[in-house]
């Protein structure tokens, strides 16, 4: 099964105040966080086989892409400059992201194909948020 999030998504519905409480206990500035609750980001999820591909763009922040295979531990370095570990995973039709901070504890995204939208839920220990993208 191919994982259904293939295409460009755009943040309609943000979560604001729960997020910016799971970016505060991860250790995002003030400053960065003031910033991404006015974001509109865009997620663009590909494949080639095993390969997969996100490239995230969002006014003001340099266009990033990430490139990984499910279930294969990868380092990376969030926008704000964290250094983590993650994997993706598929669980069914939803792709699961685990994001390991420096502290140990993990941030796991949920994302799944809802129509023409992907629904996105986001917990860190017993802090979450949801983040609505439609499909553009």
């Amino acid at each position: 099964m191919v994982f259904e999030t293939t295409g460009k998504f755009q943040l309609v519905i943000g979560d604001d105040d729960n997020y910016d409480k799971i970016m505060e206990a991860v250790g995002v500035p003030p400053e960065k966080r003031q910033k991404v609750r006015s974001l509109k980001p865009i997620a663009e999820f590909s494949h080639d086989g095993d390969q997969y591909k996100v490239t995230g763009s969002a006014e003001g922040f340099p266009e990033r892409t990430k490139l990984f295979i499910l279930d294969v531990e990868q380092e990376e370095t969030t926008m704000d400059g964290r250094k983590v570990k993650s994997t993706y995973r598929r669980n069914g039709k939803n792709m699961v992201q685990t994001e390991v901070q420096e502290n140990g504890m993990a941030i796991v995204y949920n994302r799944e194909i809802k129509g023409d939208e992907m629904h996105v839920k986001i917990t860190y220990g017993n802090l979450e948020a949801n983040r609505v993208f439609k499909r553009l």
